[in-house]
Order: structure tokens, then C-alpha cells, then sequence
């Protein structure tokens, strides 16, 4: 993994467990469970209510919770996962239920989970103070700065390099497609860093570039929110041994809704938001806008994962609206955040819409340009 970004996700769970004292009340909630086992009367029930609701508290809607699929997968490979926000939650509030008569057996249970977020937060210490000691920079946008981060599964090129360069070359095309979009011409966005664990890829964007790559991601992630209800019920399909015909009825109706979904939408944004001028370029455009939200959403349902992140600017600048703009970018793309959290997506994939690349496209339009030179009674060694 990339270590300024280590540096960056663990100050942020060092502070999520010392801002919230986990670890105080997690040990208050331990105690309580042994008193209770001990001595079962009004006061060790009330003090075991009482610290399992702060406890319960402390590990509610945390900063962990909303990491994005690249801080979570730094997290994951830090061996933390289970030992912060929701995850916490629900393993002790599982041992509670089944112990609920019983506490001083959940006594060890939990003794053994506060054993291990404690060695956590020390190691967290550790690792921070050495990352300061060392001069290790985090990485921290600067105000007005904006990241895309592309996450691409091993497995999903089986760690080839040819297939991984083709994903470059399909994420290039969608890329500067939205960059066309905002700006009336592709932007070919300079790469920050990169990690090897899984393949992400962090890249500098404007602004107002990472602001219609998060609307474009924003909107496929919560369509295919409702495929998934769809997907899973193709998945016990299967698990049952239902006929092949229904379950490709249903992979089809997926697609459909998917794609007539897109569809609209690429529609919509060029009618509000398109920098293109002409009508012929519009159309283009249009087509690589619809393309591109259908590379997308396939890629979520493979387990990729696009993001975008923005330090928003301590002053914004007042001249020709620029101001605005880049306040409605802040806007997008914050708003968009909760739409770009981490996805465990369970299954073989259910999309299978329509893809092209820049290279698809040109030799096409070349094809239909010869044709129609022909037609009008010229040779194919004409167009050369």
C-alpha cells in the first residue's frame, strides 16, 4: 500500500477511537458484564445498561463507517476491519444477545475484543508517531484539490498486464469523456500515486472535471443499488436450480432497466450541462456520455470502484463565476460521497451493457465515412 496514505488513514482511525473513547468505554462495558456476573441485582444492571448504550454510541456513525472503497481496503489490509464503527458494533451486540442471561460468559468474549482494539490503537500510536518521526508526508489535498481514485479488483484481470492496460484504456475513455463534458475538451489527468495490493490508481482532476465524474458515478451506484435486489434473487435462482431460461430472463430485465435508466440520464446531462457547441459534436459526446455510464456500471458490478475526493478552497475566487462553479463542485461531489462508499458485491456479475472505446468509435466513423464515399462513386484508395 501506498504509505501516505496509511499515514492519512491512520491518523483518521487514531482519532475516531481517542475523540469517541472507544477503548474507555468498551473496558467500562467489560467490567460491567463481570460485575453483573457476579452480583446480579438494581445497580450492576443499570451500570451494564448504562455503558452498553455508551458504548453502543461511540461506535455509531463514525468516520470508519464512510471510508471510501480505498480507505477501506487500506483498513482491510491493516487487519482492522472488524475492530471499528458498525463492525464493532455488531459483533459485541451479538455476543450480549446470545449471553443475555449469561454475562459473565461474555465476559472473556469481549475481554478478548477490547484485547485487540487496545493492541490496535497502540499500534496506531506507533505507526503515527513513527510516520512524524520519519518526515512521511499524508495525503492531504490541498484546499481546492481533487482526487479520482480508480479501484480495480486483481481478479477482475487476473493480474495480467495486458487485461489491466486495456482497463487503463477503457478508464482513459470514460475519464475523458466527462472531462469533455464539463469543459468542451479531454483533460489527461496527471496520476498522484499508485498501489499495488489491490490496483488503485489516484489521479489529480480540476475541480469542475471530478465534479461530473462523481455525478456520473453517483447516479450509476444508486441504479444499480436496485439491481441488486434483482441480482440477488438471480443468485438463489441458481442456488435452487431453477430452469437456465428464467434465470436469463432475469439477467435481461436487469440490463434493460439499466440500461433505458442510462440512457435517460446521458440525455439529461447533455441537455443541462454539455460545454460542446455543435450539434454533430453534442451527438458524439452523447453517445460517449451513454458509453461510458455503461462501462461503469458494468465495473461495479465486477467489484470496481470509482471515487472522488475534494479539499474544498478556503476562498473562493469572484471573477467570471468561477466561484460558483467551483462551489457547485464542492456541492457534487460531497454529495456524492455516500454513493461512493465501500460496496461488498457478493456473486458473478448481472450487467452486460453495450461497450465501445475511442478506438471502436474512430473505426466506425471511418467505416461509415468510406461507405459513404463509395457511395458517391469514389474508391476505398480515395479515403487513404
Amino acid at each position: 500500500m501506498n504509505a501516505e496514505r496509511l499515514h492519512i488513514v491512520a491518523q483518521t482511525l487514531r482519532r475516531e477511537l481517542t475523540d469517541r473513547g472507544v477503548v474507555g468505554k468498551l473496558q467500562a462495558l467489560v467490567t460491567a458484564c463481570e460485575a453483573i456476573g457476579q452480583r446480579s441485582d438494581a445497580n450492576t444492571q443499570q451500570s451494564f445498561v448504562a455503558q452498553r448504550d455508551n458504548f453502543f454510541n461511540a461506535v455509531t456513525d463514525v468516520p470508519s463507517d464512510s471510508f471510501t472503497p480505498s480507505w477501506r481496503q487500506v483498513l482491510t489490509e491493516m487487519g482492522g476491519e472488524k475492530l471499528f464503527g458498525a463492525s464493532l458494533k455488531q459483533q459485541v451486540k451479538q455476543i450480549l444477545e446470545e449471553n443475555v442471561s449469561t454475562l459473565l460468559v461474555a465476559h472473556p468474549l469481549l475481554r478478548d475484543i477490547l484485547n485487540k482494539v487496545e493492541a490496535f490503537k497502540s499500534a496506531l500510536d506507533q505507526l503515527v508517531a513513527s510516520f512524524g518521526h520519519f518526515q512521511i508526508g499524508s495525503e492531504i489535498l490541498a484546499p481546492g484539490e481533487v482526487e479520482v481514485a480508480l479501484l480495480i479488483p486483481r481478479t477482475a484481470v487476473d493480474s495480467k498486464l495486458s487485461k489491466f492496460t486495456d482497463e487503463l484504456r477503457k478508464m482513459r475513455f470514460i475519464l475523458n469523456t466527462f472531462s469533455e463534458l464539463a469543459t468542451g475538451h479531454a483533460d489527461d489527468l496527471s496520476i498522484r500515486t499508485i498501489s499495488s495490493s489491490s490496483f488503485m490508481l489516484y489521479l489529480a482532476a480540476s475541480p469542475i472535471v471530478g465534479s461530473f465524474v462523481a455525478k456520473g458515478v453517483d447516479f450509476v451506484v444508486t441504479q444499480y443499488k436496485k439491481i441488486l435486489e434483482i441480482k440477488k434473487l438471480q443468485l438463489e435462482m441458481e442456488r435452487l436450480e431453477l430452469p437456465n431460461e428464467i434465470s436469463a430472463k432475469t439477467k435481461e430485465h436487469a440490463n434493460t432497466l439499466m440500461e433505458a435508466q442510462i440512457e435517460k440520464f446521458a440525455a439529461e446531462l447533455m441537455t443541462q450541462y454539455s460545454a460542446v457547441g455543435s450539434k454533430e459534436d453534442k451527438n458524439e459526446l452523447e453517445l460517449r456520455v451513454k458509453l461510458s455510464l455503461d462501462m461503469i456500471a458494468n465495473r461495479v458490478d465486477r467489484g470496481f470502484n470509482i471515487e472522488v475526493r475534494i479539499e474544498p478552497p478556503k476562498a473562493l475566487p469572484d471573477e467570471t463565476g468561477k466561484g460558483s462553479d467551483i462551489q457547485n463542485a464542492v456541492h457534487t461531489i460531497q454529495s456524492a460521497r455516500i454513493s461512493m462508499q465501500y460496496m461488498r458485491i457478493e456473486g458473478p456479475p448481472i450487467l452486460e451493457l453495450p461497450e465501445k472505446t475511442e478506438t471502436d468509435m474512430d473505426n466506425e466513423s471511418r467505416r461509415e465515412g468510406n461507405e459513404k464515399h463509395r457511395k458517391k462513386g469514389g474508391t476505398k484508395s480515395d479515403t487513404k
